[in-house]
Formats: C-alpha cells, structure tokens, sequence
C-alpha cells in the first residue's frame, strides 16, 4: 500500500520537481503545484492542532486510584486511646503521619461531609446497596391520572394512583437526603418503560426533569413548605421534598397504561448517577414502579407482554411467576389509602402463569378469549430462556372467575440470570 500522505518539506510535483506547499489550516485539500495545478492523489500531512488559549492537554494513561476507605472515621476508631491522654497525643501523631504518607482515608460516606440522594425502594430501605428483595415497587413514585401537569397541585391527590391510558398523568415522586451536607439543583428525571423485566437505558423514554434543593438530614420540618425555585414550585420539609413532574405524561394504549416507571435523582458535583444506571437494586439514586393494577368483579384478566431487556452477555434466563400475600405488599396501603389495610384472599382460584418467550413485537395470544378451565394447560410457572441478542418478551396472564370486593391477589414476575435477581413486575388484581 502506498502512502500518499507526505510533510511539506517532502512535497515536490512528480512532473516538474517544483515545491508543492501544504496550506496550513486546510490539511483536507490537495498539494497544488504552480506549473502542473493540483495532484488529487496525494494529500498533506495534517496540520497540528494548537490547543485552545488557557488551557493544556494531559495526558491520563492510568485511571484515578480509587478514594481509600476506612470501616469507620478516625475519631470512631475503637483502638484510640482515652481522649487528651499522651497516648492520644502519640496515636493521633501517628495518624498525621499516615495521612502524609499515604494520603487521606475516608469514612463511610453517611458520615462524611456530603449529600446522600435517595428514591427508596421499599418502605425502610436507608440507601444502602445492593438491595434484596423486592426493589421494583417504590413508595416514592406517585400517579394521578387525568390531571394534566400544569393543573396538578403540588402534593398528589392520592398515593395510590394507577396511570390511564391515552389520558393526561401526572408523576410526583418524592427524595431524600441522608447526608451531613445540603444537596443544591438537585436533577430530578422521570422516565417511563414498556413492561419490562429488565430496564436499561436503551428502552427509556424521559417524560420530564425538573430541579430541587435540599437540606442535610439534620434539617427536618413537621409541615410541608412551599419552595419556588428556579425550575419551579415543589414542596419542602428540609432533607425531604415532594417534587412534581412538569411535563405531562399520556401512556399508550398498547399496553393499558401499565408501564414501568423510573425516577433518577443526582447533583453532578457531589454525588452524581452513571449515564447509564437504571437499576434501582444497584443504586440508590434510581427507583422503579413496575406495577400493573386490574380492578375488576368478574371475572378479573390481564395479558401482559414483559421484555426481558437486554443482557451484557449471553447466558441463560429463568422467569417465574408466584402467587404472594396481598397483605405482605406496602404498595397496596398506597393504594387503599390506610396503613391498616387488609385484603381477603379471592374465593375463586388464581389462574396465571408465563407462555413460552417469543420475539419482541409478536402477537400476543388471547388467553383471556378462553374459558378460563382450558388456560391452565397453556401457562406455565417458570419458563427458561436461552437469552442473546434478539429482544425477547414474555406473556403474562393472570385470571379470576370472580371477585368480590375486598379480595386482591398479588402476582410477581421475576427473572433471574445465573442466579441473579436482575428484574422483576408485579400484578395486582383487586375486587371491587
């Protein structure tokens, strides 16, 4: 292969020998001779870039090492010394020494002076990660439906709001923060998903961001107050806000307005969230509602098609669907709007299960056309999946001849790969 690329110094017409110069400033034309014209088929040397006034290059081969982390701060260290004794003096020499030498040792992060986001989980769920259990059914993201955004109070009307589709919502959700320094423009990002066993960043649609304040752990109220900041109107009780959604959200009819819902929170300076995290099991700073609520007397049917998302690798997959106490769910306290509500089991046997997993976009089957005697022999409990790199999606159904008032029945759908809990969904059938 020939080179064509040469230094100006080396520039000369084949023809006629003369100096062909380079134009600095435009590597991209042609060498032009003055007698000959220009030579297409030969091309200058790229001219080196000058860096921008004020500012220099750096070149960073190896990462930054990671921050040194200590079980606890110094002061908590349980080998100090009896306080002001000279053998404190002596243990906290050697500790200035320590930090000469090997630079500075940071405690957990609640107790150094930062901010500490949190979109809970789970009723209780304090921030720390990884989370087990159930992590996909959050009590900070709320739904009210037919209300449009720019209508909507700043507290929601109701906890447990189910989205309807193809009407306006509005999402609020609510943030935390745990640690010992006040968190400043805090972004606060709602997203919504399909049906999904799996969210990542390549299925997310954002609805809306907005922008909030919060003080350190240490600043609590007992009222809410009304805080109008540069983005907006939200409400404050200190290290806790309630913030609203400014952009209103439509859900599709394609899936009955039972999407998933994501909330992400972060302050870019002190304590941001990856681009790409999406997982609320990881991290704290992202929370999901994958909830599906069919209220119903008879008889009570969802068919659902949940995506099974996208895996870093190629591996095996097992879902499976099992049948929970209804009372053993916080979420549906939310939703009946009583810290004491209590659900009765349906009467009537609970028909659901998984059909077998099939690409995404394909047609689902009507499993609730069938008498619901014959739908059994078509749904399994546990379906195994040999996951690659085509989307795949999995059906859903759930079933009830007939229920009364005050029955539900709580159905979570779970995936796991190699072991791991990665995703899951939860449907709820509730008589009324």
């Amino acid at each position: 292969m020939t080179d064509n690329t040469h230094p100006a110094s080396a520039m000369r017409c084949p023809r006629c020998g003369a100096p062909m110069p380079c134009h600095p400033g435009e590597p991209e034309r042609p060498p032009h001779c003055t007698c000959c014209g220009p030579h297409p088929g030969r091309h200058c040397e790229p001219q080196p870039r000058c860096p921008d006034p004020g500012t220099v290059d750096v070149p960073q081969d190896q990462p930054p090492p990671k921050v040194k982390i200590d079980p606890q701060r110094p002061g908590q260290d349980p080998g100090r010394p009896p306080r002001n004794t000279p053998a404190d003096q002596n243990w906290f020499k050697d500790k200035v020494r320590d930090t000469l030498r090997d630079g500075p040792r940071f405690g957990p992060r609640k107790d150094e002076y930062l901010p500490f986001l949190l979109v809970r989980s789970a009723a209780g769920d304090a921030g720390a990660r990884p989370f087990g259990g159930v992590f996909w059914e959050s009590p900070d993201i709320f739904v009210v439906p037919g209300v449009d955004a720019s209508a909507a109070p700043l507290m929601p009307a109701t906890l447990g709001g189910v989205a309807r589709a193809g009407a306006p919502n509005t999402l609020y959700a609510q943030v935390w923060n745990l640690g010992k320094a006040p968190a400043y423009r805090v972004r606060v990002e709602f997203y919504w998903f399909n049906p999904s066993l799996g969210i990542s960043r390549a299925d997310a649609h954002l609805i809306g961001a907005t922008w909030v304040d919060l003080g350190n752990r240490f600043a609590r109220s007992s009222n809410w107050t009304e805080v109008r900041g540069p983005a907006g109107a939200y409400l404050s009780m200190g290290s806790h806000v309630m913030v609203r959604c400014p952009t209103t959200w439509v859900p599709e009819y394609v899936n009955n307005g039972h999407e998933c819902l994501v909330v992400r929170v972060s302050e870019p300076m002190m304590d941001a969230v990856a681009p790409n995290q999406f997982g609320a099991a990881a991290d704290r700073h992202v929370a999901q509602r994958n909830i599906a609520v069919v209220t119903s007397s008879s008889p009570a049917a969802l068919d659902l098609a949940l995506d099974l998302g996208y895996l870093d690798h190629t591996g095996q997959a097992e879902v499976e669907v099992v049948l929970e106490d209804a009372n053993a769910m916080d979420w549906l306290k939310l939703y009946a709007n009583a810290r004491d509500a209590r659900f009765a089991p349906p009467g009537q046997p609970v028909v659901a299960g998984l059909l077998p997993a099939q690409a995404r976009g394909a047609r689902l089957l009507n499993v609730a056309g069938l008498a619901i005697q014959q739908r059994a022999q078509l749904l399994r409990p546990r379906e195994t999946v040999q996951r690659g790199c085509d989307p795949l999606v999995v059906q859903l159904h759930a079933g009830i001849a007939d229920m009364k008032p005050g029955e539900a029945a709580v159905l979570r759908v779970r995936q796991r790969v190699a072991g791991v809990l990665v995703g899951g969904y939860t449907a709820v059938l509730v008589g009324k």
